[in-house]
């Protein structure tokens, strides 16, 4: 499917930018109504979402972080959604996943009335501007404000460890060999970590061994679901990579690197993994 991708152009942010004051909540408050250019379109948001159906866990996690998970009417993942389930259910914002099909998609919102979001979430930019527009749509801008200052309190204090800091070369594993892409979340992380991912590859996909031990990392960094440990690595084929001979294999929380508000905490792990003297 074609991202949905919703770009904030919002002029009402300024409105509240200054104070802490109470977030504002219903039809007539001053912060409806909202628009919001959705690629070829502009969705006009008159109220704020209060029955949501969300089938992206990560934008989940954003609504958790919100405060308002309980709105939830219905959940699931992946590109498939059962048209009946979304009509009874009644939403009025659908978050869709990435991989959501555009067809299914449109019938569901002719079908309830619904608004259609998708999160971008391929930069740590992009997971605050995120948060930052589904506070608009469900009426919680203060707290998505909130969230992204976090955030950005953790990118500040990486960058400040690090300023003097070399960029030290990683493979990423997420399990069995695969890796990331240079444009993606983690990716991103890496950058900001200042790190690169020995494999620059345009699509996630599994390394071929030989090619691994060509490009010789300084780090093994995996994720905590890849199930790899050094023990393992130690006793197969990998175990002439300088990093493993080295003993520099880390592993970082996989559900800190979702694009969701931990993602500064995500940032800040794999800084302190990567570069452990800076933050003595």
């Amino acid at each position: 499917m074609g991202r949905l991708a919703v770009v904030a152009a919002v002029l009402v942010l300024g409105a509240t930018a200054c104070g802490e004051r109470s977030e504002p909540t219903g039809q007539n408050a001053p912060l409806y109504p909202v628009t919001i250019q959705t690629g070829d379109r502009p969705l006009v948001v008159s109220h704020a979402a209060r029955r949501i159906a969300v089938f992206d866990p990560a934008a989940r996690t954003i609504l958790e972080g919100l405060g308002i998970g309980g709105r939830v009417v219905l959940a699931g993942s992946g590109a498939s959604l059962d048209l009946r389930e979304v009509r009874r259910a009644r939403p009025d914002l659908i978050i869709a996943s990435p991989e959501g099909n555009e067809r299914d998609l449109s019938r569901a919102a002719s079908a309830t009335g619904a608004s259609v979001y998708t999160a971008p979430g391929d930069s740590i930019r992009q997971v605050e501007r995120a948060i930052t527009q589904l506070g608009l749509l469900t009426g919680r801008p203060v707290t998505a404000r909130r969230l992204v200052r976090r955030i950005e309190s953790r990118r500040d204090q990486v960058a400040a460890r690090l300023a003097r800091v070399p960029a030290v070369r990683v493979f990423v594993d997420v399990g069995f060999l695969n890796t990331v892409p240079e444009q993606s979340l983690i990716g991103d992380v890496l950058r900001e970590a200042h790190a690169t991912n020995v494999v620059q590859s345009p699509e996630p996909g599994p390394v071929d061994t030989a090619d691994l031990l060509r490009l010789d990392p300084q780090v093994y960094m995996a994720t905590s679901d890849a199930e790899v440990t050094l023990k393992e690595l130690r006793s197969g084929p990998l175990r002439n990579l300088r990093a493993i001979k080295a003993g520099r294999f880390v592993i970082v929380d996989a559900e800190l690197l979702q694009p969701g508000p931990a993602i500064g905490d995500g940032l800040l792990q794999v800084a302190r993994l990567l570069h452990p003297n800076a933050f003595r």
